[in-house]
């Protein structure tokens, strides 16, 4: 193998920095990097940890988490990541080692949670990944939000960028690295922040406390190499633009396009980045009417399919024209721009606009940014703080040039992050995924972001009838545009005679009326409000749907495919071993994580053992009289997508859980609490709780949930249950006492004994094994089952 120089070069066609190499090599990472825009942070990162996972000495490797978590605050950063990690990834050879996945509101990759043992790099937005880490997945089931908590959580190294556009969320991930090293988890996870413009205080939690000597900095090594000298060395011109941000945005935009035209340079590049989406709509109208030069569009309020050709556009280069462009564009877009107007904006903000300009120092002499004022700041300061605009501007007014060694001198006042940090006792709280009694859950929005403009997804369709088709396809990514959620009422709030729909995962797709951060949302395309050139405006008369290359079934959250689809019946005695068979293979992946692997071997044996129950075998059975009789059955060959093959339970019984049977049976039977609580929860629907529906009130039961009864016999006509090897189960009644407070005939109650398994795992590592059981039982189901751990991106 060569050294990192070469194979470094090999992948990007040019040597690394010297702050690279030494990243890469260093005996261990550091947790901040602070190194000024143009420098290389993201392919410095994506770079050290492949070769310190796959190709450092044994140590480091080993030392090295095998789970990348790569966190940005904006989703067009999230996209031209994603696209340059994958060509990264392709030059290394790679592709087919290294699972990439992204995750950002309508793209989210549905399968790297199945393979927890390899090497992938998850790319996502703070508010996908966030709420993931915190328990609370935007935009998922809530079923599999243990999955993904533990394995966000575990094994890990995440990595923060452009963290001055984070808000809230930069606290919050220093607060979770605390509570990893406070709790302990399954293999290293650590954390590393970077930005050019960082205020390492602000990482400093009342549970985290890092040292932040650790910093990796430019040195004159470093300054010594002729292209990094000659972006650091930069000029760009300042200049107060003579357009002022007042009036009417109409009005605004028409002085604006003047002054833009009239700075432009032909057959170069005008970036000009307005605060606010809606000006930059305006602006990009005045332009037309005004030039033929080619003018572009770019802000967060796109769907995928026309944000998808903009960045190409970006990718390509030589771009020329006019870009209006919005905060989407002053971080992480590789353009260098002639000519700049940039709105007053917070000063950490400028910062990252002014290095769009002369970016590479090409233009010795010609580079100007033009800052625009913005006078009445209690009218137009949004999205920002009036008082950040000020300071700004107060900064600017003495500075004639902004390249990287005059910025250096600028004093900047340390800028404060408002918002909440979550707590020891709030993350306790997030582990338990059930709902309160009136169905609500803890809402984790003012740890993510401090602002209430958290964003819904739109999609647009047409159907004929009065409600989208139950069988409809699955919203893809292509078509969704974010909207905040302020903006998204108001402009539902004018829609006549529209309904806003949305999918659950039991009813299909019902009237929305409430929205939260996260949600998918569908509209008719008659309701307009998108026009592809402008993107979301709330006004357009009608928009057209996207033409999609595929189509992708609705997912149900009631069902868990990964763990169906059978194509025989298979028994229960070997589903069981199937699953023990499979929890040991994925143990003997983790040899270094101590782990209980006899328990967990038992617990998958375990698992499904109340599929004896009588209910969950009639189920199974249902229009196969034929495979009636002593036999306990695991699995069958049903298609629930044929109206015959479906079973309706008994109204009491809706809703049925084999798996808080075979948790009950677990504690009748006095094995370890912790294996009668990874059967309970390997679907995800029992766990720290046993709580009936609000829906259910059988008659004349004295205890019941969730299609359980107290006193349900399992099972009269086999004497014993056969799990494929020790042990056998017998035939014998079902106690709920466990539900109630104080003890029952089995011990302390179910929640009593839960809360100190908490307290004696931690949140992250009891996760993890509930993690494992899961997995195994997708892949014991697979080996009856083709194709449904198969990869859908």
């Amino acid at each position: 193998m060569q050294n990192y120089v070469g194979w470094f070069a090999e992948i990007t066609q040019k040597p690394p920095f010297p702050y690279q190499e030494r990243l890469a090599t260093a005996p261990e990472l550091p947790i901040l990097l602070n190194v000024p825009t143009g420098a290389g942070k993201t392919v410095a990162v994506v770079l050290s940890w492949l070769w310190r996972r796959l190709y450092a000495d044994e140590e480091t490797r080993q030392q090295t988490p095998r789970r990348l978590v790569y966190c940005l605050p904006m989703r067009t950063l999230v996209e031209q990541t994603y696209t340059e990690v994958k060509s990264w990834l392709r030059q290394a050879g790679l592709s087919n080692e290294i699972g990439l996945h992204l995750l950002m509101g309508g793209a989210v990759s549905n399968r790297w949670e199945a393979n927890p043992e390899k090497n992938c790099i998850l790319i996502g937005t703070q508010d996908q990944l966030l709420s993931r880490a915190l328990n609370r997945g935007y935009g998922m089931s809530r079923y599999k939000w243990p999955i993904h908590f533990a394995l966000l959580n575990s094994d890990c190294l995440w990595v923060m960028d452009e963290i001055q556009l984070m808000g809230a969320g930069l606290r919050t991930t220093a607060q979770l690295q605390g509570f990893r090293e406070m709790f302990r988890t399954y293999g290293t996870t650590r954390s590393l922040w970077m930005s050019a413009t960082l205020e390492p205080g602000l990482l400093l939690t009342v549970n985290y406390k890092p040292d932040l000597s650790q910093a990796h900095q430019l040195t004159e090594a470093d300054f010594l190499n002729e292209t990094l000298k000659l972006r650091m060395q930069a000029q760009k011109r300042l200049v107060k633009a003579e357009t002022e941000c007042t009036g009417k945005e109409g009005d605004y935009a028409k002085e604006l396009a003047k002054e833009v035209i009239a700075a432009h340079q032909l057959g170069s590049l005008t970036l000009v980045i307005c605060n606010r989406v809606s000006r930059a709509q305006e602006l990009l109208k005045a332009l037309g009417k005004q030039t033929s030069e080619e003018l572009t569009l770019i802000h967060s309020r796109f769907r995928a399919a026309e944000r998808q050709a903009l960045n190409r556009k970006l990718r390509e280069g030589n771009l020329s024209g006019i870009l209006v462009a919005t905060q989407a564009i002053e971080a992480g877009v590789d353009i260098s721009a002639q000519t700049l107007f940039t709105e007053l904006a917070p000063w950490s903000s400028l910062v990252q606009r002014f290095g769009r300009c002369n970016r590479y120092g090409e233009c010795p002499e010609k580079a100007t940014v033009y800052w625009i004022d913005i006078p009445d700041l209690k009218k137009n300061a949004s999205p920002y703080e009036a008082e950040q605009l000020d300071t700004a501007r107060s900064l600017l007014k003495d500075l004639i040039n902004v390249g990287p060694e005059a910025l250096k001198q600028v004093l900047a006042p340390k800028e404060e992050v408002e918002g909440l940090i979550p707590r020891q006792h709030d993350l306790l709280q997030l582990f338990d995924t059930s709902t309160d009694l009136a169905g609500h859950d803890i809402d984790i929005s003012s740890f993510i972001r401090e602002s209430d403009e958290t964003d819904v997804a739109i999609a647009w369709r047409d159907w004929s009838d009065t409600k989208p088709p139950q069988d409809m396809n699955a919203i893809q990514q292509q078509e969704l545009c974010r909207v905040s959620i302020g903006r998204a009422r108001e402009f539902f709030s004018k829609l006549k005679n529209q309904k806003v729909w949305v999918r659950d995962g039991l009813r299909g797709w019902q009237e929305a009326t409430t929205f939260y951060p996260g949600m998918t949302l569908l509209l008719h395309c008659s309701a307009g409000g998108y026009d592809p050139v402008l993107g979301f405006t709330g006004n357009a008369p009608q928009t057209p749907a996207v033409e999609l290359d595929q189509w992708i079934a609705p997912d149900q959250d009631e069902r868990d495919y990964l763990s169906q689809g059978a194509t025989e019946f298979v028994k229960l005695a070997v589903h069981s071993q199937d699953v023990a068979e499979e929890v040991e293979t994925l143990c003997q992946q983790f040899p270094a994580l101590d782990l209980p692997v006899d328990l967990l071997v038992r617990a998958g044996r375990w698992h499904d053992a109340g599929k004896a129950h009588p209910v969950f075998q009639t189920v199974l059975t249902h229009n196969r009289p034929e495979q009636i009789g002593e036999t306990l059955w695991a699995k069958s060959n049903h298609d629930f997508k044929n109206p015959n093959d479906r079973y309706q339970l008994p109204a009491d019984r809706r809703g049925f859980r084999h798996e808080l049977v075979s948790a009950l049976l677990a504690l009748q039977e006095q094995e370890d609490f912790l294996l009668c609580y990874l059967a309970a929860c390997h679907h995800g629907k029992v766990r720290m709780t046993i709580q009936p529906r609000p829906t259910e009130k059988p008659n004349g039961v004295e205890r019941f949930a969730l299609g359980v009864h107290h006193g349900d016999r399992v099972h009269d006509q086999i004497p014993e249950i056969d799990l494929g090897a020790d042990p056998k189960i017998k035939s014998q009644e079902l106690s709920l006492n466990c539900m109630g407070l104080g003890d029952s005939e089995y011990g302390e109650s179910w929640a009593t004994q839960a809360v100190a398994l908490l307290e004696e795992y931690g949140p992250f590592r009891l996760a993890f094994l509930e993690t494992l059981i899961r997995i195994a039982d997708w892949r014991g189901s697979a080996r009856h089952a083709p194709n449904i751990l198969e990869v859908t991106e």
